[in-house]
């Protein structure tokens, strides 16, 4: 019994905290603050953090330590689940400090839920974003616009040029028709060729006029140096190209490349 006596002495002197010790004060379960964290599966340094904000009341003892009541537990429990959904520590002792905290709660449910609802609409539009620039990126190794003006300005701008292919495709085969289907009409009818012929100037004709549409609404960029410039319509008509680039000289860098296609405004 003295060897225990003097143990506790010498653990007291070198100010070893006694963080398991459990105290019964008027019949009544107390913890430490290392109990207290570790029944809320928290840290030390948080158990102390809302005692210093006033969020969590101790008892103190003759030797100044910190203990805390049953319901200090079920406070930090409460204090843990309105943290976890977004409530600020100043709302959170308000509602914690108010009897009747019903209408206060249901206020803050509200406004967390509108503002949740906008942080997802944020983060949705964020994802879609970072889906635009991965795949321009492996498609391109680059990306094929301009950060300055925002992803969001380059991906309208993919969407017209989307339009724009598409509205190719529909007039070339308008264009397939008309000329395919005179051809067709002539050999089962015995017709003249005639017709043919003037089916063909009907499809120059288009085929001309959409190829000058086109290129007033796109312009290019060099993977070299990133500029974005619009070639003259010959140097447009007469390069090779993919469906999304085109083998043209850049006039900033003077370097020949597969120039990335991009939306632009109607050429003057």
């Amino acid at each position: 019994m003295i060897f225990l006596v003097h143990t506790l002495f010498f653990l007291l002197a070198n100010d070893v905290t006694l963080s398991f010790i459990v105290k019964i004060e008027r019949g009544q379960k107390m913890y430490s603050s290392g109990q207290l964290a570790k029944q809320c599966h928290v840290t030390l340094r948080t158990v102390q953090y809302y005692e210093r904000q006033g969020l969590l009341v101790a008892n103190r003892t003759e030797a100044d330590r910190r203990l805390y009541a049953k319901d200090q537990v079920t406070r930090l429990e409460m204090i843990l689940t309105y943290k976890e959904l977004g409530f600020t520590l100043k709302d959170i002792k308000g509602l914690l400090d108010t009897p009747e905290n019903y209408k206060i709660l249901q206020l803050l449910v509200a406004q967390h839920q509108e503002q949740n609802a906008k942080e997802l609409e944020r983060a949705k539009k964020r994802a879609v974003k970072l889906d635009y620039l991965a795949k321009q990126l492996e498609k391109f190794q680059v990306f094929p616009g301009n950060f300055t003006k925002g992803i969001e300005f380059e991906m309208e701008k993919t969407k017209k040029l989307h339009q724009l292919h598409w509205q190719m495709i529909g007039i070339g085969l308008v264009i397939d028709v008309i000329l395919w289907g005179s051809i067709i009409y002539v050999f089962l009818n015995h017709g003249s060729w005639w017709l043919v012929a003037g089916a063909l100037v009907i499809s120059v004709v288009i085929a001309t006029v959409l190829v000058y549409y086109v290129w007033q609404h796109t312009a290019y960029i060099c993977p070299n140096c990133q500029h974005q410039f619009r070639p003259g319509l010959k140097a447009y008509f007469w390069s090779a190209h993919t469906p999304s680039t085109r083998k043209l000289v850049c006039p900033n860098c003077s370097q020949k490349n597969f120039c990335i296609e991009v939306y632009a405004d109607k050429q003057a």
